[in-house]
């Protein structure tokens, strides 16, 4: 089982480099065709501070957008051709949740960034990229690898440690991370205050994946004073794991999806690559 078709998403982002290494990175491995996704940001209104901007202004932030789009390009095309990885670009001018949305059910996998957790002013942060994995993870249907904000991660998927709870999602996320798991030096099921009434927690799994030939143990903990999503990322550190899979959960509705606790600490916390599904 091997990935062979990768969507990364672009915008005006400092880490699209990082999310560039990573694609290609995996793409190497296994063959893959890599597809950039680069949503142009919107141009500010024509009022701004209740002063009337002049159309120029306007036509000035398309040009810059353009400009960093074409940079981007010319910077993507090359990393690509220097690890012979077939690729391709995209340019979108719908927001970034729209156009991942509809081009990403096409493919195997989607890359995209973390968003800023301390963004220097959150009134600039374009429509969306504050909650970007968050949304897409929920609405296309597809795996979505998530890079950290900060880091660099030259090996994914070496350690890889699921977050399994038995649930619809963790499930999900197992079968979509077994090109992953398949090619792991070594795989952890991790388990939190499990239920024990129906034997070991986390067994059955780790007997699932040994028949696929994964390398695999199962870790259970039970912790009183430490919220589920800390202690993820404390066994993460602990066990010098480079890939986190675990299940996306939304729950009810305010302006899109209100995460879980421990989905929302890992996306707004993570010092590893998060592989999600839902």
């Amino acid at each position: 089982m091997a990935i062979r078709d990768i969507l990364v998403h672009f915008s005006e982002d400092p880490r699209n480099g990082a999310k560039t290494d990573v694609a290609l990175q995996i793409a190497q491995r296994d063959g893959a065709h890599v597809t950039a996704l680069y949503t142009l940001p919107p141009p500010q209104h024509l009022f701004y501070m209740g002063e009337y901007v002049p159309p120029e202004f306007y036509q000035r932030q398309i040009d810059e957008a353009r400009a960093a789009a074409k940079k981007a390009k010319a910077e993507f095309e090359a990393a690509a051709a220097k690890q012979g990885v077939v690729a391709e670009w995209i340019e979108s001018e719908r927001l970034p949740v729209e156009a991942i949305e509809t081009y990403g059910r096409a493919f195997d996998l989607l890359v995209l960034g973390q968003p800023d957790p301390d963004p220097e002013n959150p009134v600039l942060v374009p429509s969306g990229m504050d909650v970007l994995p968050h949304d897409i993870s929920l609405r296309a249907g597809r795996p979505i690898l998530t890079v950290p904000y900060a880091g660099n991660y030259p090996k994914i998927g070496h350690r890889v440690m699921v977050a399994w709870n038995g649930s619809r999602e963790s499930t999900r996320a197992v079968h979509d991370a077994l090109p992953f798991l398949t090619k792991a030096e070594h795989v952890t099921v991790y388990c939190i205050n499990a239920d024990r009434s129906r034997g070991t927690p986390g067994a059955e799994l780790a007997r699932h994946l040994a028949r696929h030939s994964v390398k695999v143990d199962v870790a259970n903990t039970v912790i009183e004073d430490m919220e589920a999503g800390e202690a993820l990322l404390s066994a993460v550190a602990d066990r010098s794991i480079d890939l986190l899979v675990m299940g996306a959960y939304g729950h009810s509705r305010l302006r899109e999806m209100v995460f879980g606790g421990v989905t929302e600490t890992i996306l707004s916390s993570m010092t590893v690559p998060v592989l999600l599904s839902n």
